[in-house]
């Protein structure tokens, strides 16, 4: 019946409780997405991503995706990523923000 309508059910859609709550599919995929592009970064940048440079990568995976991720939709995906310790926190220095993605926590020594 979805086929006929052209109505993919599992596609994902960031919907109006999704936005209100950071849950749903949307914000699922992004978590992962999040979690890979700080990964595969984290040897040239040493865990610490500016959530532009983490938008603007995640923008380019998801082209083909009808809905386009915000720096807010980042900030709430990250921050459900905090249930998996320490590793996924978002830090202001100055004006700038900046997503850890180190396990370890940065204390004023490391700062």
């Amino acid at each position: 019946m979805c086929a006929n309508i052209g109505v993919d059910p599992l596609a994902s859609n960031k919907g109006f409780w999704a936005e209100l709550l950071g849950i749903g599919d949307f914000y699922y995929e992004l978590r992962v997405q999040i979690i890979e592009v700080c990964m595969i970064t984290r040897s040239h940048n040493g865990g610490l991503i500016s959530l532009q440079e983490l938008c603007n990568h995640l923008r380019q995976r998801r082209k083909k995706d009808r809905e386009a991720v915000t720096e807010d939709d980042c900030l709430r995906a990250i921050s459900k990523l905090k249930v998996l310790g320490s590793g996924f926190e978002v830090i202001t220095i100055g004006k700038k923000k900046l997503v850890r993605t180190v396990p370890t926590e940065l204390n004023k020594d490391h700062n």
